[in-house]
């Protein structure tokens, strides 16, 4: 690779990103960009009529796409009737929270009472009754999250006890601690 291609080459990929923006909305949802090889820009179409009319608009397309790129790196579009693959799902968020409903159905543990025993003792006895039953819901709560998660395939990390969806040992704060 000669010194700045890379750099060339990593601007000419951006043309991916800034489709929908050159072509608009309908088009954009018709068409898919895949590479970027040489200047040219080749895209994967739903049909032949996508690919006849965004064809129609090539020079546009290719000047509005050089615009954004700050210089004419692209030389030439190539449109391919290939149909679009099919969308993926959106993968479900695994911080997501369940109903409440179904929260307030998960029964507590002794351990759980434990806990919400000594948040409350931590109060101490000044504290005022409102105040009392606000920290008494939220620790509750929090503590019903906690079992549903364990409940629900998280596992507790292996430093701070906290439960994590994911594989590791640890938790993702704790895999961020750096030790010395």
């Amino acid at each position: 690779m000669r010194r700045g291609e890379g750099g060339t080459r990593l601007r000419e990929t951006l043309a991916l990103a800034y489709w929908p923006a050159a072509v608009g909305e309908m088009a954009a949802a018709a068409s898919q960009p895949e590479l970027v090889r040489d200047g040219i820009l080749f895209v994967r179409t739903r049909s032949s009529t996508w690919s006849h009319e965004l064809s129609l608009h090539k020079e546009h397309i290719l000047a509005h796409l050089n615009a954004r790129l700050g210089r004419p790196l692209l030389r030439d579009i190539r449109f391919r009737a290939r149909g679009l693959p099919a969308p993926l799902a959106p993968s479900p968020n695994p911080y997501a929270l369940p109903p409440e409903e179904e929260l307030a159905a998960v029964p507590l543990a002794e351990e759980d009472r434990r806990a919400i025993g000594a948040a409350m003792a931590g109060l101490g006895a000044r504290a005022d009754e409102r105040l009392r039953r606000a920290l008494e819901r939220r620790v509750t709560y929090e503590r019903r999250v906690r079992r549903w998660r364990l409940e629900h395939g998280w596992a507790p990390c292996g430093a701070c006890g906290a439960p994590h969806p994911d594989d590791g040992p640890r938790c993702p704060i704790c895999r961020l601690e750096v030790r010395g």
